[in-house]
């Protein structure tokens, strides 16, 4: 109980610590930020930190992003960069449908498959 009290602790001063900042370029909007996930998994005891730095712009109704995912608890394995998620999409006016497509690469910068698709949110 005292383990889940301290991360909760931690998860909640790391969220108020951190915060996203948008910065407006001649008309385009560019994010800088971030995303921090503790969890744990019942049945297999296992607790798992992931930080989720990223970057994204909004032009012409575009929105980009480029994401990386970092294992915290992992961090003294070596292992940190494991590759980076590129990002494209744009919402097709306020019908609440997003089309959008990704690719992945993996650690020695090598892209995968592209995957693309459409999004219907409600």
């Amino acid at each position: 109980m005292k383990t889940l009290i301290l991360a909760v602790a931690a998860t909640l001063a790391l969220g108020t610590a951190a915060s996203a900042a948008d910065f407006n370029v001649a008309g385009q909007t560019f994010s800088l930020g971030g995303e921090v996930d503790m969890n744990y998994t019942t049945g297999e005891d296992v607790w798992a930190m992931d930080f989720t730095p990223g970057v994204g712009i909004d032009a012409y109704g575009v929105d980009f992003s480029v994401e990386t995912d970092i294992d915290v608890l992992s961090l003294n394995d070596g292992d940190v960069f494991q590759g980076l998620d590129f990002e494209a999409g744009y919402t097709v006016g306020a019908t609440g449908l997003r089309a959008y497509g990704e690719i992945s690469t993996d650690e020695d910068l090598e892209f995968g498959d592209l995957k693309a698709g459409l999004v219907f949110a409600f």
